[in-house]
């Protein structure tokens, strides 16, 4: 017969605390609970468990083990259960709280994500956001050690344990200035705009994109200028200093300079991105379902499609 837990919701707060932040110290600080409550916690957690789940060192803090990140992951879940039962106690109408961390690779995500998430606060006045750039490895890397709910991001280099969704097919584009003459030919080869000067959206991923794109084809562009955000690429390339290749698009045809844009397709048969969701491979938390439903839902519709500029011949997903 299975022994009954031990545990109590106060010890597994503490212990996912602690492998959220990298420290007891950092733990005792965010739950305002003396450092000795915290270790005597993790302590319980492990005893109960039979097993040692955190290194601990005066020098370096404290170091989670996959099982200790895998465990806490399952605690918020559990907690934030716990918590929705007894709201929902407390309520007629039956909210989301707590804070919802989301992650992103999308050097244009605050075209789109504002917009769903708009809603979803209106609708639950007591969730909180926490919203983090990332490159595409980072992205990865925090959701899997706890530090993030869900992330976007492209379908590159996937780690194992993260649970992706298809979101949105991305065909690389040329950003040019209103009236340059690459915008006349539809759709535009690369090779023409590998003759002009070409500003670099300098960020992981990205730039080996880039660099590759043209290589491929035997091409080396002048590259004039890099710059690690869309918004000064596409300033620079409105004050004329050179064409880009990128794969996102803002709803705006302007540059924060106000210089009008063209964003033109490319050639067919460019390779391009996958932009997916992903979240720990896990029961994920209820705000995380919400969130990643609205995302998919917009995804689906027709403002998403404002997003890409693809080839007349290419059928998006």
């Amino acid at each position: 017969m299975p022994t009954t837990p031990r545990l109590s919701l106060r010890a597994m707060r503490a212990f996912a605390c602690v492998v959220e932040q990298g420290s007891i110290s950092g733990a005792a600080g965010v739950l305002n609970i003396a450092p000795s409550a915290i270790a005597a916690a993790v302590d319980q957690v492990e005893a109960e468990i039979g097993a040692t789940l955190l290194l601990r060192s005066r020098a370096r803090g404290v170091a989670s083990t996959p099982e200790a990140v895998t465990l806490a992951a399952r605690f918020r879940a559990l907690l934030e259960e716990c918590d929705a039962v007894i709201e929902a106690g407390r309520a007629v109408s039956r909210g989301l709280s707590g804070t919802l961390r989301i992650g992103y690779y999308a050097p244009v995500a605050p075209a789109f994500l504002p917009r769903l998430l708009g809603p979803m606060m209106r609708a639950h006045p007591d969730l909180r956001l926490d919203l983090s750039a990332e490159d595409n490895d980072s992205a990865q890397d925090r959701l899997l050690a706890g530090r993030l709910d869900v992330i976007l991001f492209a379908g590159h280099d996937l780690r194992p344990g993260v649970e992706t969704r298809p979101l949105l097919d991305l065909a690389p584009y040329v950003l040019a200035p209103e009236g340059h003459p690459i915008t006349a030919a539809a759709p535009a080869r690369l090779a023409d705009v590998a003759r002009h000067p070409i500003v670099q959206l300098d960020l992981p991923l990205a730039r080996p994109f880039l660099d590759d794109l043209f290589a491929a084809r035997g091409l080396a562009p002048d590259i004039v200028a890099r710059a690690n955000s869309t918004e000064m690429v596409r300033s620079l390339v409105g004050a004329g200093i050179g064409l880009s290749v990128l794969a996102m698009r803002p709803l705006t045809d302007q540059s924060y300079g106000g210089d009008p844009l063209v964003a033109a397709p490319l050639e067919p048969g460019l390779p391009g991105f996958q932009l997916m969701s992903g979240r720990v491979a896990d029961r994920p938390r209820r705000a995380v379902v919400e969130f990643e439903s609205a995302l998919a839902a917009w995804m689906d519709g027709p403002a998403a499609k404002q997003l890409t500029v693809r080839p007349p011949t290419t059928a998006r997903r």
